[in-house]
């Protein structure tokens, strides 16, 4: 192979780093349960530390919220269905990841792996908005709003 030029096209690059951001997702599920740690709360953590990333939001609503979430989650692998709202609340409902072959893969529920929708709870929390998620077959929508205070 002469690698002085790029082997590999954007395209093939891109779909793999969907396919590890999604599995490494699944695989810290997989090890915080098998350490018996709260799966909800490993995603809060998670959460936590990624939430000082999203300052640069911070103040800009709750639709921006949603996209960016929106975002992440097509990052690894879901497909986005939905993004309606405004600065005041907005929600967005994305499909299609984790696959039961994922699932499968590493081992985990659908109910366990959807404990990684907890992760955007700390985010909206520094944002200054509130959150919630909810399943409904193989779609999640995930909604921001405004806190009353």
């Amino acid at each position: 192979m002469d690698v002085t030029t790029d082997p590999f096209t954007s395209e093939e690059i891109c779909e793999q780093a969907t396919g590890n951001a999604g599995a490494l997702s699944l695989v810290l599920l997989a090890y915080a349960r098998e350490r018996g740690e709260s799966l909800p709360e490993v995603a809060r953590f998670a959460g936590r530390i990624f939430a000082p990333g999203w300052d640069t939001e911070r103040g800009k609503g709750a639709r921006v919220a949603a996209r960016w979430a929106a975002l992440n989650a097509v990052s690894c692998g879901s497909t986005l269905q939905r993004l309606t709202g405004d600065s005041k609340r907005a929600s967005t409902t994305v499909s299609g990841w984790p696959t039961d072959e994922d699932l499968a893969f590493v081992g985990l529920s659908r109910d366990e792996a959807d404990a990684l929708f907890e992760v955007f709870d700390p985010i909206a929390t520094r944002l200054g908005l509130r959150y919630s998620w909810r399943r409904d077959g193989d779609a999640v929508e995930m909604t921001f709003e405004e806190t009353d205070t």
